[in-house]
């Protein structure tokens, strides 16, 4: 019982009133109770709602005392009466995802209560749940629900023969499930007179798999986050949930790579499995990181050889961003509607294009590398080395300060943390140092130990880095500045040196062929120093490099026959599987008007069993004729056959030259020519 005075509205008066402490539906899960377990005289239970709850919308009864009140409790969402089972029904659907909400209740309980935790769990199912799907369904669940709703759009668009029309219908489906097209993409097609391939793309079981498991992922991973259960002290960067799908996805990805082969068409017995391709390419973690430090160790050599300056900078996001502060739900993160990780993304984009806008009306060049990487929260942070000229150096970081802090600056901490400047002194060890442990821990965690974010090692802490990464959909590396990678990785597929008397280059002087060589040889040997002089300079534009890229839409050969049996061949743009322009692809370098092929052979790729099986029964097939024939002597009667004619005609041809010189012969041999004894071709070898 607790004393409290009281302010009358109605008169106007103050007065004491003996409150009593009370445990109700409305603010609990357990039964209505009191302190003493009996009712003290002149108790009146206001907010226990009456046997007729549902029907008349808990109607209370009246306070006997003369305070005036206004009474709010029929506004009141309807309570849990039986907790336990409400819980397990709201996790118990979504099987794997089960334990991680489970969890977040009891987390959630301890923080803001029984009640807002069992309201938290409600909405987290509400979110996760579209109609009859759960973005939480196991991946054979996805496929069969993608195969009967793509089966659901055909049946409704089948009779539909106005694009538009279709189109409309299909999008009404997908909104059903949060799929959609962006408005660029259907602007686009529209104008193309192709808004009938985004209909059949909505009538494909593939594109209806593929789009729900993106969705999937990231919102299960949002709910994951708003459930408060990513951070240091929980899940670090990501959900165990999205951890192990990831798990499962690569031992399923690994399984078709190593199972579907890649061969020549015109030479299939060169064929390669792409578990061997992927291996060989920046999909291979070992492969990346090299490359990435190959790139990095050029720029650093350019940086010291024309003395630039190298600068760290750290860019991080407003606290609205953050979902936990020191291991609490964040308030300014709840008071912003919570902020997705895409949202802090963005953020992040929109300071940098500022800051890149300012440099290029200040007419500044920089270069370098930016890597994004997660708070253990789940939001993004940028990490950025860049070199630039030394007497540019701190108006550029004067302009990137600015931007950083344009948004809330004087929230607490937002001068200190916001952005954060480290200049790097050639003496004590090289700028690569400066990223090498977040190039590793965004990568594969590579000598790495323990992560300084958590209490994970470097191994672990990767695999939840990356897996944030490509559930968010984040690109994790960028580099700023320099030539196009695009040629440096096209330019190493030309292994010969490149030859002056070449034809395919015969328009080059010696010193343009000695110029595209260079390129060549600076890209084979992973030089990015010398090719970053080969190409032009660090500064270089893209129209002013030394060879630019080619790119083409893949062509189609045609043949078709005519009404007179004239066979007629046509070509034309290749299409994709739903009825769109198929986009260009690099066939090649450009360098002074001269074309370098650098993608001469057609691929296809075929399961590798069936591949396999279909050239052992082409081989065992033509063995088996060779077989035949020998049995049967046939080699044999082909060779007297051939022997035999070969015979005749040097006897006919003897003859006729026997005529040719045998003067009496010639009134006989013309007479026979005109009663048909001799054939056109004799007569065209006696003239």
């Amino acid at each position: 019982m607790k004393r409290i005075l009281v302010h009358d509205l109605a008169t106007d008066q103050f007065e004491y009133v003996n409150f009593l402490h009370a445990q109700t539906l409305c603010s609990s899960f357990t039964k209505p109770d009191i302190n003493n377990g009996r009712k003290l005289p002149g108790y009146v239970d206001h907010t226990r709602p009456n046997n007729s709850y549902v029907a008349d919308l808990l109607k209370r009864q009246a306070l006997a005392t003369p305070i005036h009140s206004f009474d709010t409790s029929d506004n009141i969402l309807p309570s849990f009466a039986a907790p336990c089972l409400d819980i397990l029904n709201l996790v118990r659907p979504h099987r794997a995802f089960a334990p991680v909400m489970s969890r977040a209740y009891i987390n959630l309980k301890k923080k803001i209560g029984e009640l807002d935790a069992m309201r938290s769990l409600v909405a987290a199912n509400e979110r996760l749940t579209k109609n009859e799907f759960r973005y939480t369904f196991s991946d054979d669940q996805l496929v069969t629900f993608a195969k009967a709703k793509s089966h659901t759009v055909m049946k409704a668009v089948a009779a539909i023969e106005d694009d538009a029309q279709a189109f409309g219908v299909a999008s009404s489906i997908l909104a059903d499930y949060g799929l959609y097209f962006s408005d660029d993409v259907i602007k686009a097609k529209s104008e193309n007179n192709e808004l009938r391939s985004l209909v059949n793309r909505a009538t494909n079981e593939l594109w209806w798999r593929r789009a729900l498991r993106k969705l999937s992922a990231i919102e299960v991973e949002r709910v994951a986050r708003d459930l408060a259960i990513v951070h240091k002290y929980g899940q670090a960067y990501c959900s165990n949930y999205s951890v192990s799908r990831r798990r499962e996805r690569d031992t399923d990805n690994k399984a078709i790579l190593e199972n579907t082969v890649a061969y020549d068409e015109v030479n299939e017995d060169n064929w390669f499995t792409l578990s061997d391709l992927a291996d060989k390419s920046v999909s291979n973690p070992v492969v990346r990181r090299a490359e990435m430090f190959v790139r990095l160790k050029g720029f650093e050599a350019i940086a010291q050889d024309n003395d630039h300056v190298a600068m760290f900078y750290t860019l991080t996001c407003p606290s609205r961003f953050h979902s936990v502060s020191k291991s609490h739900v964040n308030q300014a993160w709840l008071d912003a509607d919570k902020p997705t990780t895409q949202d802090a993304q963005a953020h992040l984009s929109t300071v940098f294009a500022g800051f890149r806008k300012a440099l290029d009306k200040a007419g500044i060049k920089i270069y370098g590398l930016r890597v994004a990487e997660p708070h253990a929260d789940g939001c993004p942070h940028w990490h950025l080395l860049m070199f630039m000229e030394k007497d540019q150096q701190p108006l550029v970081t004067e302009l990137f300060e600015h931007y950083a802090l344009l948004d809330s600056p004087e929230e607490k901490g937002a001068q200190k943390h916001r952005f954060t400047v480290e200049t790097i002194d050639w003496s004590k060890g090289s700028a690569v140092g400066y990223v090498a442990k977040y190039l590793s821990k965004n990568i594969d965690g590579k000598h790495i130990d323990n992560d300084v974010s958590s209490d994970l090692t470097g191994v672990e802490a990767s695999e939840r880095v990356v897996t944030w990464a490509r559930v968010n959909r984040i690109r994790q590396f960028q580099f700023i500045g320099g030539p196009s990678v695009t040629v440096w990785r096209e330019m190493r597929r030309v292994r010969d040196e490149i030859k002056e008397d070449d034809p395919l280059i015969a328009s080059l002087s010696t010193g343009e062929h000695m110029a595209l060589e260079n390129v060549r040889r600076a890209a084979d040997a992973s030089d990015w120093q010398a090719f970053c002089y080969a190409m032009g300079g660090v500064f270089v534009r893209r129209k002013d490099q030394t060879v630019s890229p080619v790119y083409s839409i893949p062509q189609i050969m045609s043949k078709l026959v005519d009404e007179w049996g004239e066979e007629h061949t046509t070509e034309r743009n290749a299409t994709t599987r739903y009825g769109d322009a198929a986009i260009a692809r690099v066939v090649g370098m450009l360098f002074r008007g001269a074309f370098l092929a650098t993608r001469v052979r057609n691929w296809k790729t075929e399961n590798k069993e069936k591949f396999l099986r279909g050239t052992k029964r082409i081989m065992s097939g033509v063995v088996d004729v060779f077989d035949v024939l020998e049995r049967e002597n046939e080699y044999h009667r082909l060779a007297d056959a051939q022997f035999n004619e070969y015979q005749q005609y040097l006897q006919r041809v003897d003859e006729i030259t026997a005529f040719a010189f045998d003067e009496a012969a010639w009134p006989s041999f013309v007479g026979a020519a005109h009663d048909g004894g001799l054939s056109a071709s004799s007569l065209d070898l006696c003239q």
